[in-house]
């Protein structure tokens, strides 16, 4: 036998399903969500596009902490996740509310041009190819609607560290061809005695 394979293997890391049924517990997920909606909300009003009007598209959606609060203002959402478990607690909310307006999916639709606002909360860090998904993304965006994310901001000299740097979210808004761009400090939040900062990423589709 390889020495190697007697060699203690280190645990794995826990997978977004195996964290789904007790996130919604997590007061950490939940201040997350109530501030990114806040920050939503001021972005909006800064910017041409209200929720009352906007068909709406959350990718990496997770149990839906954003989606409780915007089920009541928005007419549609397509909410999207890859864990099945986390997708499994959104359905029960759905069927618990009776939000017959929202479509859990695994994936994003194919159609162009399908929506007015696109919304990813602490997704796009995790993703293989950040700039390919938000170009992805972007082409679903109706003329005039807007792209907004959340994600951990990550020193430029750290590469090994968790999360993106301005430039990164900066350059991939640009990449994707999207206008009116802005990158900021999107709220203050205080997780496990951790005072943290996260990065708002806003672009907006170009009008026809």
């Amino acid at each position: 036998m390889d020495p190697v394979d007697d060699q203690p293997s280190e645990p794995a890391e826990p997978s977004w399903d195996d964290v789904a049924a007790d996130w919604d517990t997590d007061p950490g997920p939940r201040a997350y969500a109530a501030a990114a909606f806040h920050s939503l909300t001021q972005a909006l009003g800064a910017r041409p596009g209200r929720l009352a009007d906007s068909r709406v598209l959350d990718f990496g959606c997770g149990t839906g902490l954003l989606i409780e609060r915007l089920a009541p203002r928005c007419p549609a959402i397509d909410a999207v996740d890859s864990s099945a478990a986390m997708l499994e607690v959104l359905q029960q909310k759905i069927s618990a509310g009776g939000w017959d307006h929202v479509r859990p999916l695994a994936s994003p639709p194919a159609t162009p041009a399908s929506y007015d606002l696109i919304i990813a909360s602490s997704v796009l860090a995790f993703v293989d190819d950040h700039p390919a998904t938000v170009g992805r993304l972007a082409t679903l965006l109706r003329p005039g609607g807007h792209f907004i994310h959340w994600d951990w901001e990550r020193d430029p000299g750290d590469a090994d560290g968790h999360g993106l740097t301005r430039e990164e979210i900066g350059g991939a808004l640009t990449a994707a061809g999207l206008t009116q761009i802005s990158v900021e400090s999107a709220f203050s939040i205080e997780i496990e005695g951790i005072t943290a900062r996260p990065l708002r990423g806003i672009g907006t589709a170009p009008a026809v």
